[in-house]
C-alpha cells in the first residue's frame, strides 16, 4: 500500500515540501479512486488504503519530512563551507551550515535577518549584490573571490552564488557557498613564485622523469646551450647529450648510476659553435614512498668566474708594470723549454739582462720616471727579438729572455748586441737625457745547463762577469766565469765579516809640493787585513763593495777613521795638512751623507777645510741633481773637492769647466810615459794649463823618478804623489816623517 501510494504521489507531483490543502486532498483521493477502479487487481489495496485516516497520512508525511530534514542538515553541516540563504535584495534569510562561525565577519545572530550592506564593508556588499543579480538573471552559477580580515588575520575566500527556484515573500532566492581558500591561494602564490624563479633563474634547469621522458627546462638552460627561446618543448635527454661531449656524458651517466648524483665542471659545446664553461649538478628526486621518480639538472654559467680566473692567473703570473711574465711564469716557460730542448735535441739560450745605471734614474728623476724608462726598455728589447721568444721581468731592472731552437752559439750574441744597441740610445725624461746600458749573461741549454736552477744561476753569473769587466757587454757562462763569480761572492762575504769584526785599516800616501818639497797632504787608502784568500787588492774588493751596497758603510768607517787620525796629527807640532778621502758614487747619492759628515767633524772638533773629498771623473759626470746638491752643500761648509784619475773618464777635458772642485789629479797612466810619449806629455801640459786657467790646483799621481818630477815642475804642476817620495804607509810612519 505504501509503495503504491508513493508511486501515485510522485505521479501527482506531491512531496513533503508541497502538501495539498483539504480540497486538494479530496481531488487527490478522487484520482486515486478512479485509478484503482480501473485496475481490478489493485482494488483491494485501494479499499485498504482508503481506510487510513487523513491524520495518519499527515503523520506519515511529517515523519518523512523530518527524516529528509535530518539527512539534509547532516549533509549541509558536513560540508566545510559556509552556506547562506539570501533573497535577491541581499537579505540573509538563514545560515544553513554550522561549526564554521569563526569564518564569519560577525557572529551568526548579528547577521541573520539583516541585509549584506548592513554588516559587510560597502565594497564587498556591492560585489555580492552584483553577483546575485547576475546569477538570477542568467540562472547560472556565479563565482567571486575576495579577501577580508577575520579575527585580525587576512583570509581569502571564494563565494559560489547559485540561484534557486524558491521564493521568499515573493522574492527570488540564492544559495551562497563561501569557502576559505587562504591555504590554496598561498599554495598558488608559492607555486607562482616557484614558477617565476624557475622561468627567470640565471641557472639553467632541466627536469626529466627517471625513464627519460621530458618534463621541463627553463629559458636559461636553452640559452646556455645556444638554443632559441621556446626550445623546451623539443628537448629530449638524447638531444641534450651532444652538448656535453661523449666522454663527459659517459662520466655523468656513470656517476648517476653509482651515486644517484653528479657534480663538476663541464664544457658545453653550444649550438652556435662556441664553448661555455659551466658547473653541472644532477640530483635524483624521490617521491613520498622513497621511490626515484625524476632527475633535476642545474647548470651555472662559469664565464665570469672563468674570466676572473684568467685575470687572477694573469695578475699572478705577469708583472703589473710592464705586463711581462713574472718570475713564476718565466720559470714555468723555462722548464717547458728545457723539456722540449731535451726531447727534440735542440739548443736554446737564456739571456740574463741587467740594466746599467738604472738606479740613478730612480734616485734623480724619481720612481715614476724610472717606471717610464723600464716600460720603454721593454719596448726596445721586444723590438729586438723574435715573436716566439719569451721575455720576462725577474724584478727591479733584471730581465730574462728565453731563446729556443738556437742554430748556433752566435745567435744569442747577435740578439744581445741588438738589445744593447737599443738600450744605449738616450732616454729623455722631463727634458733631461739619461744614458743606460745593459749587461747580459748567456747560458746555453741543455748541454751546459740541464736544470732550471743551474741555468738561471749560470746566466746570472755570466751577467755579473759582464758587469765586472766594465758593464754594457755580453758574456757567456763558462767554468772560468763560475770561478770568478764564486770568488766575487767570497770577497763579498769577507767584506761583510771585515765590517762586523773591524778588519779594515788605512794607509796614507804623502802629497808633496813640487816647489818646496814639503808634505802638504796625504791620501787615505783603504786596505783589508789578510784573508782566507790571501792579500786582496783594492782594485779587486772596492768594485765588489760598490756593487754589493757595502760601500756606504765602509765609506763611513773610512771617514770617521780619518777624522780620528787628523786629531792625532793636529796635536803634533807641525804645520796642518789636508787628508784626502775617496768618496764613492753611492756615498754621493746618499742623502744622509752631508748630515753624517757634518756631525762627525763636529764631534771630533775638526775644521772641514782639512778634509779633501776625492771623486773620480766618471763618478762626477754620472752624478746628477742629488750628487751635485751634496757636493755644493759640503763645499759651502768648508770641505774641499778634487777630481781623481782625471783624463780616464769619457768626458775628458771638454767637461773640465763643469767641475765645481778645488783640485785636479792627473792619472798615473799619463805620468808613466811622460818622458817618452809626446801625446801623454801634451795631454798633461794641456790639463795643467786648463786647470790653472780655471783656478784649480794640479797634482800628479804615480810619480816614480826624478825625470818625471822635473818635467812636471817645468810644466807648472803644483804637487805630486808616488813611490819617488814613498809608497803608501801607516799612520805611525807618516807621524815619523812629520817629526823627522
Amino acid at each position: 500500500m505504501h509503495r503504491l501510494l508513493r508511486r501515485l504521489l510522485k505521479k501527482s507531483g506531491l512531496s513533503v515540501d508541497t502538501l495539498p490543502d483539504e480540497r486538494g486532498w479530496h481531488q487527490f483521493l478522487k484520482r486515486l479512486n478512479e485509478t484503482f477502479v480501473s485496475n481490478d487487481e489493485d482494488r483491494y489495496l485501494l479499499e485498504r488504503s482508503l481506510e487510513i485516516s487523513s491524520l495518519e497520512m499527515q503523520e506519515l508525511l511529517e515523519a518523512s519530512q523530518e527524516s529528509f530534514q535530518r539527512r539534509l542538515t547532516a549533509l549541509v553541516n558536513a560540508i566545510p563551507d559556509l552556506i547562506f540563504y539570501l533573497d535577491e535584495e541581499g537579505l540573509l534569510l538563514d545560515l544553513l551550515s554550522k561549526g564554521h562561525e569563526e569564518l564569519l565577519h560577525r557572529p551568526k545572530e548579528k547577521i541573520v535577518g539583516r541585509y549584506l550592506k548592513e554588516f559587510l564593508p560597502s565594497q564587498y556588499a556591492k560585489r555580492f549584490l552584483e553577483a546575485i543579480r547576475q546569477a538570477i538573471e542568467t540562472d547560472d552559477l556565479k563565482v567571486i573571490e575576495y579577501a577580508m580580515r577575520i579575527q585580525n588575520e587576512k583570509r581569502d575566500f571564494e563565494a559560489r552564488i547559485m540561484p534557486t527556484n524558491l521564493r521568499e515573500k515573493g522574492k527570488k532566492t540564492v544559495i551562497v557557498i563561501v569557502r576559505d581558500v587562504s591555504e590554496r591561494k598561498r599554495s598558488m602564490e608559492y607555486l607562482g613564485v616557484i614558477k617565476k624563479i624557475f622561468d627567470e633563474a640565471t641557472e639553467g634547469i632541466f627536469i626529466v622523469s627517471l625513464d627519460g621522458t621530458y618534463v621541463e627546462a627553463n629559458t636559461a638552460f636553452c640559452r646556455m646551450l645556444g638554443l632559441k627561446k621556446g626550445c623546451q618543448t623539443h628537448l629530449k635527454p638524447e638531444n641534450v647529450r651532444r652538448f656535453f661531449g661523449k666522454k663527459r656524458w659517459r662520466e655523468i651517466i656513470e656517476s648517476l648510476q653509482e651515486k644517484g648524483s653528479f657534480k663538476g665542471e663541464v664544457t658545453i659545446f653550444r649550438q652556435d659553435g662556441k664553448r661555455l664553461l659551466a658547473w653541472l649538478i644532477v640530483d635524483t628526486v624521490n617521491n613520498e614512498e622513497g621511490k626515484s621518480t625524476h632527475r633535476v639538472a642545474m647548470l651555472t654559467d662559469l664565464s665570469d668566474i672563468q674570466r676572473s680566473r684568467e685575470q687572477l692567473r694573469h695578475t699572478a703570473t705577469h708583472d703589473p708594470l710592464t705586463g711581462l711574465p713574472n718570475r713564476m711564469l718565466l720559470f714555468e716557460k723555462l722548464e717547458e723549454a728545457l723539456v722540449r730542448a731535451k726531447r727534440n735535441r735542440h739548443k736554446g739560450a737564456l739571456l740574463f739582462i741587467d740594466l746599467d745605471n738604472f738606479k740613478e734614474v730612480n734616485d734623480t728623476a724619481g720612481h715614476k720616471a724610472g717606471d717610464t724608462v723600464l716600460r720603454e726598455c721593454v719596448e726596445r728589447i721586444a723590438g729586438s727579438i723574435r715573436g716566439g721568444d719569451v721575455l720576462g721581468r725577474l724584478g727591479g731592472d733584471e730581465f730574462l729572455l728565453i731563446l729556443e731552437d738556437v742554430e748556433n752559439v752566435d745567435v744569442p750574441m747577435h740578439v744581445g748586441e741588438k738589445i744593447i744597441e737599443k738600450i744605449n740610445r738616450p732616454f729623455r725624461i722631463k727634458g733631461e737625457l739619461y744614458e743606460l746600458g745593459a749587461s747580459i749573461g748567456v747560458a746555453l741549454f741543455p748541454d751546459e745547463s740541464d736544470t732550471l736552477e743551474a741555468l738561471v744561476q749560470h746566466a746570472d753569473m755570466a751577467m755579473y762577469h759582464a758587469k765586472q769587466e766594465g758593464k754594457n757587454r755580453i758574456r757567456y757562462y763558462s767554468k772560468r766565469v763560475d770561478e770568478d763569480i764564486k770568488r766575487h761572492y767570497q770577497i763579498e762575504s769577507i767584506l761583510k765579516e771585515a765590517l762586523r769584526h773591524n778588519r779594515f785599516y788605512l794607509l796614507y800616501q804623502p802629497q808633496i809640493d813640487l816647489s818646496t818639497g814639503k808634505l802638504t797632504g796625504v791620501e787615505a787608502l783603504l786596505r783589508i787585513q789578510k784573508t782566507r784568500l790571501g792579500e786582496l787588492s783594492p782594485t779587486e774588493f772596492i768594485p765588489i763593495a760598490e756593487e754589493s751596497h757595502l760601500m756606504t758603510k765602509i765609506g763611513r768607517w773610512v771617514f770617521e777613521e780619518c777624522c780620528r787620525q787628523i786629531i792625532r796629527w793636529q796635536t803634533l807640532d807641525v804645520d796642518p795638512f789636508k787628508v784626502a778621502i775617496n768618496i764613492s758614487r753611492r756615498q754621493l747619492m746618499d742623502e744622509e751623507f752631508v748630515d753624517f759628515a757634518l756631525k762627525t767633524t763636529k764631534r771630533y772638533n775638526i775644521d772641514p777645510e782639512w778634509i779633501e773629498l776625492e771623486i773620480t771623473e766618471t763618478t762626477f759626470m754620472h752624478s746628477q741633481k742629488v750628487s751635485l746638491r751634496t757636493i755644493e752643500e759640503l763645499r759651502s761648509r768648508g770641505f774641499h773637492f778634487s777630481i781623481d784619475d782625471f783624463g780616464t773618464g769619457y768626458s775628458s777635458l771638454a767637461n773640465l769647466k763643469h767641475f765645481i772642485v778645488n783640485k785636479l789629479k792627473i792619472d798615473q797612466s799619463f805620468i808613466r810615459d811622460i818622458s817618452d810619449d809626446d801625446s801623454d806629455r801634451a795631454i798633461v801640459q794641456a790639463s795643467i794649463v786648463l786647470a790653472h786657467a780655471l783656478g784649480l790646483e794640479v797634482i800628479a799621481e804615480g810619480v816614480e823618478n826624478d825625470q818625471q818630477r822635473t818635467m812636471l815642475k817645468e810644466m807648472g804642476c803644483d804637487k805630486f804623489q808616488g813611490f819617488l817620495f814613498c809608497p803608501p804607509c801607516s799612520a805611525d810612519q807618516i807621524t815619523a816623517l812629520l817629526l823627522k
